[in-house]
This record gives C-alpha cells, structure tokens and sequence, in this order.
C-alpha cells in the first residue's frame, strides 16, 4: 500500500500549479512517466482497495527483477498480480473535443498498447537455445492481468483488462514454438472492447483462478 506519510514534496519544492504543469508539458519523460503512475493508482483505487474479497495489496519494487509486476495482492486467498499500461497516443484517432463519438451507436476504433521494451531485456531458453528478447513470456509470466488505461479515449479514468495468456503471439524472427510463448510488442484491440478484453476485472481473476486450477 501506498506510504501514508510521504514527503511534502509540493511545498517543500515550492511549486504552484502553473509552474508544474509547465515543467511536466515541457519534458514529455516526465509526463509519461507522472500519466502512468497515476493511471496506477486510479487503478488501484477504483478496482482494489474496496473489493472484500481483495487483500494485501503491494507495490513489487522496480528494482527486484523476480518481483514484477504494478500490484500484487491475493484475490480469494490466491496470489495474483497486475501490470497497468497506457494507450499509444499515436494510436489513437481524432475526434470531436468532448471525445464522445468514439463509444457512441455502432463505432468501433482500434486502439494499442506498447508491452516491453528495449530497456526491459531477458534471456529465454528454448530447445536447448538461448534468445534475447525484450517481448514478455506470457507462459513463465508472474503477470496474470494486463490493465489498459483508456483515459486518452474516453477523458475519463476507465480499463480495459486481458489475462497474459491471452495476448496475441510473437510474429518476431524466432522459431515457430518459440514465437507461441512471447507476446507481440504492441498489442491492438477494439473500443468499445470484446473479448478476451473485459472491463469486468472480478470475472477476469474468476476465470484466471479456474485456468489454474
């Protein structure tokens, strides 16, 4: 859970909101970095803090490399651990300036996501080979949920989730069995979203608990 007493930064640092807005506008790290953080919370806060049957709710430490993973709690007494992401602004299309018309009637767009990166390799061992891969092992993942920020289409905090063992396969230059364990690197799906991408989260950690089971 978050830290309960953390350091007064705003005023220790003696912002004011026009020059902290200015300063995250002006460094677009900063304000990606900032967006996926809070997209982090407001997860946390509309789907885990309050569900009963939701417990001991942590934060993996980035540094720890066998500890991955945004939130990590246990769900009917089962361990279980979601990742949150954010929408590729470049994916997503022009619309009117209250973003209204992209869930209205029969629209669909297609959105994506960008998975892994450069900064986030690995080594995976496959018929006696070694690979380097920045692309996630969705069959030796402790990731079980992948939560999609939606805020840049809808102008509102709201997810879009899919279990890991969902995600669409690798097309990448690796051999055929090999390229059915590693996900693609950017994602795609369709708003207002279908399966296997639900915005019911409970029913998601049901069906994950009966795939292990």
């Amino acid at each position: 859970m978050p830290d309960e007493n953390p350091p007064d930064y705003w005023n220790d640092w003696r912002l004011d909101p026009e020059e902290f807005n200015r300063i995250i506008d002006d460094n677009s790290n900063a304000l990606s970095a900032i967006f996926g953080y809070v997209a982090e919370e407001r997860m946390r806060e509309m789907y885990l803090e309050d569900d009963p049957a939701i417990e001991d709710i942590r934060t993996p430490d980035d540094q720890d490399e066998s500890d991955k993973g945004d939130w990590a709690f246990t769900y009917k007494g089962e361990p279980m651990k979601i990742e949150v992401k954010s929408l590729q602004s470049r994916t997503v299309p022009d619309v009117d300036e209250n973003q209204t018309t992209l869930t209205e009637g029969d629209r669909k767009i297609e959105v994506g996501f960008h998975l892994k990166g450069s900064s986030d390799p690995r080594d995976i061992e496959h018929d006696g080979e070694t690979y380097s891969t920045v692309l996630m092992d969705v069959e030796n993942s402790d990731i079980d949920i992948i939560a999609v920020n939606l805020y840049e289409v809808k102008d509102e905090w709201d997810f879009a989730f899919v279990r890991v063992t969902d995600l669409p396969r690798s097309k990448g230059n690796y051999p055929e069995g090999l390229r059915q364990k590693l996900s693609k690197s950017q994602p795609k799906f369709e708003i207002p979203v279908e399966d296997p991408y639900t915005d019911d989260l409970s029913a998601l950690m049901d069906e994950v608990l009966q795939e292990r089971n």
